[in-house]
């Protein structure tokens, strides 16, 4: 395990660090590293040209020995200077590290540097953080001992971020529902303590929700969707006063997740008394996938929603594909083909007549004739003569989402589309 360290010019005074029940008096930290980690290999101490000839620099290397090696980095004037000691940083570093940060003896903009080294590193080259550590010497108590903080979660935050802001623009929750794993207690904790069992079966149920959510909507599945929403929504209210002491970083972010996502939430989408809601919520999610450019989503769920909306207004089942769905969508084709020179209706459907006798049929015909070309389209994946080229097609499916809507308007309630 390697160590990263500083030293300054400062008048250094001696305490009695502790850290996880081991104690050791040095008035430079740097020398305590080896007493709370006796695996530690090598010492980087990154030091600038005033240091190298201080006291302080030989005292320390005196006492630490073989196990300090000095790196010499320029004082950080400037911004060329702050990127070279970022350079220097990452540059001591291999690939599957185990490293230890300690920024006590750290100044100026350097803190800053170490955290944003050990979050590129854990992603650059997959090492492994033992540690951001800090000896509060300014915390010492009336005994002269000074606490040692570990500052190692604060780094997770990026992870955090990362993963939500992941999720919120893309849909993907991944990442954000193996950090939940991640802060679940341990097997033998939830055996032995009710309180660390609920906080995992909460944590686990997020987890999954996120999951859900997650591939429901990359796979285009509106009703799954709405169901683990509804399922987040519940276990994020339910769990959150574990949640604010176990995983902090994701109890400051929920809200902006139950945001994204509470929109989406229905518990029973398929109920006769939410189907309203059922369709107003996918057209929210039409637009949702609009917004973060899944166009063949936004395409494939569009589609379908004119099915599921004029299945309601026929008073046709919208889950039952035989009797319901198949029906009106053949319907849709025989009356788009009856407007042809020579109309070839192979097949008549119970709902020829009441989906003719509509009186916004002309709109209606036009857009089904638009969706059914976006989706064959994109079903071929352009293996047909004179497809339409990837940017052409994206316009086509974002130019009919108003059409959606003014249908919508048409045939859902005000109240319902607000």
């Amino acid at each position: 395990m390697k160590a990263l360290s500083f030293l300054g010019l400062g008048n250094y005074q001696a305490t009695t660090y502790q850290y996880q029940g081991i104690a050791c008096e040095t008035q430079f930290f740097a020398e305590a590293l080896p007493r709370f980690f006796p695996g530690l290999e090598r010492i980087l101490l990154f030091i600038t040209p005033q240091v190298r000839q201080h006291a302080n620099f030989a005292t320390l290397q005196q006492r630490l020995g073989d196990l300090l090696h000095p790196v010499h980095i320029p004082d950080g004037h400037s911004e060329k200077d702050l990127w070279e000691i970022f350079d220097r940083l990452t540059g001591e570093i291999s690939e599957r590290d185990r490293v230890l940060f300690d920024i006590t003896n750290s100044y100026r903009s350097l803190p800053f540097l170490v955290f944003l080294a050990a979050a590129f590193l854990r992603t650059a080259r997959s090492i492994e953080v033992a540690g951001v550590l800090y000896g509060a010497y300014e915390a010492r108590d009336a005994n002269n001992r000074s606490p040692v903080f570990d500052l190692t979660p604060f780094i997770s935050l990026l992870d955090w971020l990362t993963a939500t802001n992941r999720f919120v623009e893309t849909g993907d929750g991944q990442a954000l529902a193996d950090l939940l794993r991640k802060g679940m207690p341990s097997g033998q904790q939830m055996g032995h303590d009710l309180e660390a069992r609920t906080l995992g079966r909460n944590l686990s149920s997020a987890s999954e929700a996120i999951r859900s959510i997650s591939l429901a909507l990359r796979l285009s599945r509106p009703l799954e969707t709405m169901q683990s929403a509804a399922q987040l929504a519940a276990t994020l209210q339910q769990a959150m006063p574990g949640v604010l002491s176990n995983a902090r970083p994701f109890a400051l972010l929920a809200e902006q997740i139950n945001a994204e996502y509470g929109q989406f939430a229905l518990e029973e989408p398929e109920a006769a008394g939410s189907l309203l809601e059922d369709l107003r919520r996918q057209l929210v999610m039409i637009d949702w996938y609009l917004n973060r450019r899944h166009v063949i989503q936004a395409a494939t769920l569009a589609r379908e929603w004119v099915i599921s909306l004029l299945a309601w207004k026929l008073g046709a089942d919208m889950f039952d594909y035989e009797k319901g769905r198949s029906q009106v969508e053949t319907a849709l084709n025989n009356s788009v083909e009856k407007q042809k020179a020579r109309p070839q209706v192979r097949q008549k459907s119970r709902y020829d007549a009441q989906l003719d006798a509509l009186e916004e049929i002309d709109m209606i015909r036009r857009l089904w004739s638009r969706l059914r070309e976006i989706r064959n389209d994109i079903a071929h994946c352009g293996m047909r003569r004179s497809p339409k080229p990837a940017h052409l097609l994206k316009q086509k499916v974002e130019a009919v989402y108003p059409e959606l809507l003014q249908l919508a308007s048409l045939y859902l309630s005000a109240e319902t589309l607000t």
